[in-house]
């Protein structure tokens, strides 16, 4: 994996495809942003990659630091209504729900 500053190495974007062909690319902007580019078939190093990534840590942590809990079961009753709901629109309503 190779990471390219951009604050240091200006690169076009035919150059980044092309290093994004033979390794996975981490792009460092002037603002301190984080991006990443490789091949979409490459899943397993993508889940490296975001693994290694601290802003995508810090994305993870603040996303975990959220009040908001949906139980399990509530979730489970909503899906289960839009599935009906969805079943009586596509036979104009004429079945009863399951």
């Amino acid at each position: 994996m190779r990471t390219i500053d951009l604050t240091d190495e200006s690169l076009d974007l035919d150059a980044i495809i092309a290093i994004a062909t033979d390794e996975p690319v981490i792009l460092l902007t002037p603002d301190g942003r984080e991006f990443f580019v490789s091949e979409a078939d490459d899943f397993e190093t993508e889940v490296d990659t975001l693994r290694a990534s601290e802003a995508f840590q810090r994305f993870l942590d603040e996303r975990s630091q959220s009040k908001l809990r949906i139980p399990l079961d509530e979730m489970e009753i909503e899906i289960n209504r839009e599935l009906e709901a969805t079943k009586a629109g596509e036979d104009g309503g004429t079945n009863p729900p399951e």
